[in-house]
């Protein structure tokens, strides 16, 4: 799927929108995204250095009422420009110039020097919160982290497309490359098929690939290594990737050869497991309840419960709503979210389900649906 100028417009429309809505809500007259992810969300697009020169601050402008605007370091400023969705771009010399007076005085030339700025309170270093105090005394800085992934939790219509078009990518990459591998290949032979196929599909990157064999499969977070998958093991996989930068997270188990009695029971188990959790999705439910129903069923079949189930997926691999015991929010329709049953058994094998959906009006619509244990040399 392409994403052309016109909807990469429209896009921008609907978020400021959003925000601008729930600005007036809060009686807030500028938002200040200054985090990867939230920048991510608001302009489209990260300055590339921001993640690895930490203070090299980049933030959007976004007034209750006017023009939108992005500030970035001066280097960054050509690609801000041709690639944000902000109407505006201003940059500042790092090193010459302070980049929180840049964001100061653009609230200034506005005259919102009086006025309620939200702010990422969790993400502002603590000296530039100090700075941009000092330059807007008669402002009230309030934390507005809890609002925007609230904004952020919501999709349109066109985020979801984009998640359905990278979503359905990774499951489809899943099914091919397992039944495509050998046993005798690698882990790593496995996760460079993968990772090909994902930029074919038009991935900008595969943040986090997990390709674990045998007792390795057991590690929540295993990276492919040199180990040789046998037959007779779980190889277990998570596809975890951006395509304009919103994010796939697939999970599959998979088989080398033939499953024995007791993996296939126990796949056959969190299968279960997860149709009945997908199935307590609707409006108006409690994501505790929805951690309620799935744990109970886990120790229905004999499984240990993990401590959560799901979570929102957006421009952020987790986001709200994250489905635990110990937070509990209502689920909305226009939701995005990952439902992910999984079950370690320290030094044997680990078996990971996860399928992401859309929380429509009466229920669910799935993006992914898993069926069957994939077999490798099947």
């Amino acid at each position: 799927m392409g994403f052309e100028p016109q909807a990469k417009a429209g896009l921008a429309e609907e978020i400021v929108r959003k925000m601008r809505d729930a600005m007036g809500a809060e009686n807030l007259d500028a938002l200040l995204p200054m985090s990867p992810d939230n920048l991510a969300y608001t302009a489209g697009t990260v300055p590339p250095s921001l993640r690895t020169v930490r203070l090299r601050l980049a933030a959007c402008v976004i007034p209750y009422e006017g023009e939108t605007e992005a500030v970035v370091v001066a280097l960054e400023g050509p690609l801000m420009a041709t690639q944000s969705r902000m109407a505006k771009t201003t940059t500042y010399r790092e090193f010459a110039e302070n980049a929180v007076e840049k964001v100061a005085s653009s609230l200034k030339q506005r005259g919102l020097d009086g006025g309620r700025i939200g702010i990422e309170a969790t993400y502002l270093p603590v000296a530039f919160h100090s700075t941009l105090q000092n330059c807007l005394p008669g402002a009230e800085l309030v934390p507005a982290d809890e609002l925007l992934s609230e904004i952020r939790s919501l999709k349109s219509a066109r985020e979801i497309e984009m998640i359905r078009d990278i979503g359905t990518a990774a499951q489809r990459i899943a099914e091919e490359c397992a039944a495509r591998i050998q046993s005798g290949a690698t882990e790593q032979d496995l996760g460079g098929l993968i990772a090909e196929e994902y930029a074919a599909a038009g991935g900008d990157e595969l943040t986090m690939l997990v390709v674990g064999s045998g007792e390795r499969s057991a590690h929540p977070n295993a990276p492919p290594t040199d180990r040789v998958m046998v037959s007779g093991e779980i190889v277990r996989l998570d596809i975890i990737g951006t395509k304009h930068n919103y994010y796939s997270d697939v999970a599959r188990t998979a088989v080398v050869g033939e499953p024995s009695r007791e993996q296939q029971e126990i796949y056959d188990l969190l299968m279960r497991v997860h149709e009945q959790s997908l199935e307590a999705l609707r409006p108006g439910v409690q994501t505790s309840d929805v951690y309620r129903i799935y744990k109970e069923s886990m120790e229905r079949a004999g499984l240990p419960p993990y401590h959560f189930v799901g979570h929102g997926l957006g421009v952020t691999l987790h986001e709200e709503p994250f489905i635990n015991e110990f937070k509990s929010v209502q689920i909305r329709e226009n939701m995005v979210l990952c439902i992910e049953p999984l079950t370690m058994l320290e030094d044997r094998f680990g078996m990971q389900i996860e399928d992401e959906v859309v929380i429509t009006s009466d229920g669910y619509e799935p993006i992914t649906r898993a069926g069957a244990m994939l077999q490798i040399d099947g």
